[in-house]
């Protein structure tokens, strides 16, 4: 893998992934470098570089006011990538959101409860989807994975379902992976990527660099203030527009960045105001199924997928039909695990890098179902189903 400037060439061969227990617990490498992984949000290093950073959790928590911030409720983990990786959030376990998650505000120390989830018990009439639908559901896919175009996008175009990819790049890589940059050509990958989007897919933002608590210094969240985020968001919108993406344009999270904001630890600034100037709408952190009466678009719910069966999947599916509300699931590699590979090479057929990994099968039994329910569940971008919920408040 290159990084920084591209010129030193830094392998991923050899990066294990350390599987850790649901506490978020860390195994690291003794030393800087050696090489060193974590998992549920992990990241993966060698020798001072690494590949992609995640978040995991099934947290809740309010959008946040910019100034100090608060996180309510929920047991997520904030964790990164050292240099050269993209990012990942990757949700705990699935269930029925309550109203007093997304959309609180975080002031001062306080927080205030805010509308969240699909609550089964909400009074009032049905939410009104499209084409007589009783529930949505969305697929989001993190990283711009050269798995994902391997396996994903063949799988999501067999059934005539559309995905939401969020891309961004690996700290410190400027134009080798998935997201370009603004002025050279666009390589290989790049123009991959510029073909899913055009065949419908959604391709989305997850910041540039995926600022995450174990990256490398300069790309973790204290390494932020405003305007350093702001920029950076817009950098992400301008890199996005070279592969076919135009506003309105959504936002995934990366390493719980909602919850854990930038700035020092002990004294955090949200940055979702920035997100919200921005963009229609955001997958946040928080674990559940969203009510469209109700859920704040600028901070929705997911369900995580890692390791994930297909009859959990179809599970939660089968939740949100109850509900009648938006299910966004949230995936980094489906497939066979592979973090081998060099990302200057661009070859599906030699190396397609991957981790944090849902099983091939199970990932095809959930689109299997869903093609089965396409009656009852109506299957859009993240854009698409934030979108009509806007326009139904309107």
């Amino acid at each position: 893998m290159r990084i920084g400037n591209e010129q030193t060439a830094i392998s991923l061969v050899a990066i294990t992934l350390a599987v850790l227990a649901c506490s978020g617990e860390k195994t690291s490498a003794a030393n800087p470098g050696a090489t060193g992984s974590q998992q549920a949000g992990g990241s993966l290093q060698a020798g001072g570089a690494s590949g992609p950073a995640q978040a995991a959790g099934g947290s809740s928590t309010g959008s946040a006011q910019a100034g100090s911030m608060s996180s309510a409720g929920g047991s997520g983990t904030n964790s990164g990538g050292a240099a050269g990786s993209p990012p990942q959030s990757n949700a705990g376990a699935a269930g029925i959101a309550n109203t007093s998650g997304a959309g609180g505000t975080a002031s001062g120390g306080a927080t205030t409860a805010g509308q969240g989830g699909a609550d089964a018990s909400a009074g009032g009439p049905p939410f009104a989807w499209p084409s007589n639908h009783v529930a949505a559901v969305s697929l989001t896919y993190d990283d711009g994975l050269d798995a994902q175009l391997k396996y994903v996008v063949p799988a999501l175009d067999a059934a005539q379902l559309k995905g939401t990819f969020f891309l961004a790049s690996f700290q410190g890589v400027d134009h080798a992976w998935a997201l370009p940059n603004t002025t050279d050509p666009l390589n290989a990958r790049q123009q991959a990527w510029q073909a899913v989007h055009t065949s419908g897919h959604e391709l989305a933002s997850h910041t540039v660099y995926h600022p995450c608590d174990n990256n490398n210094a300069g790309f973790r969240p204290e390494d932020y203030d405003l305007a350093k985020m702001g920029a950076e968001l817009d950098d992400s919108i301008a890199r996005l527009a070279r592969l076919g993406a135009t506003p309105p344009l959504t936002f995934g999270y990366p390493c719980s960045g909602d919850i854990r904001g930038i700035g020092p630890v002990d004294n955090p600034i949200s940055y979702m105001p920035l997100v919200a100037q921005r963009f229609l709408a955001a997958r946040a952190s928080k674990s559940g199924v969203a009510d469209p009466r109700t859920v704040d678009l600028q901070a929705v719910p997911l369900f995580g997928t890692t390791d994930a069966t297909g009859p959990e999947m179809i599970a939660h599916v089968d939740e949100a039909i109850a509900a009648g509300g938006w299910t966004v699931f949230i995936f980094h590699g489906v497939g066979p695990e592979d973090k081998s590979c060099d990302i200057n090479v661009f070859d599906l057929n030699a190396c397609a890098l991957n981790y944090l990994t849902t099983p091939l099968d199970a990932h095809q039994q959930l689109i299997d179902y869903l093609a089965s329910k396409q009656s009852d569940v109506w299957v859009a971008t993240f854009k698409d189903v934030a979108q009509h919920i806007a326009a139904s408040r309107q």
